[in-house]
């Protein structure tokens, strides 16, 4: 069995949610609408890292600590928008992850083990 066996069910939901915004939204192309919420929620992770990486006009470098909720926020809506990309082309998100997850093990730990 997977060691990932949430994320079947959080694929589910997000395909749900995004039905609804996609039909009170009447979005045309979805998949479009996904792919550029990932590159959204991807900037807003960029623009939280560099605030720990740089003094801006509105703050001091912030610390790794202060990061660390809003950097996992946006981690979230990232994941979330990758999988309404995914949904968007039937990809069953959970088994891609198994693959390429047994692929870097056999590449980078031990050839001989198996995840």
């Amino acid at each position: 069995m997977s060691q990932i066996t949430e994320i079947k069910k959080l694929q589910e939901d997000i395909k749900y949610l995004v039905s609804k915004i996609n039909n009170t939204h009447k979005h045309e192309k979805p998949e479009l609408i996904s792919y550029m919420k990932v590159i959204e929620e991807v900037g807003e992770i960029t623009e939280v890292l560099l605030s720990n990486q740089i003094k801006s006009r509105k703050h001091e470098k912030l610390s790794k600590e202060y990061i660390k909720k809003p950097l996992g926020d946006e981690i979230a809506d990232c994941i979330i928008a990758l999988l309404s990309l995914a949904n968007d082309f039937d990809i069953p998100i959970e088994e891609s992850i198994d693959k390429k997850m047994k692929k870097h093990y056999q590449r980078n730990i031990d050839s001989n083990k198996t995840y």
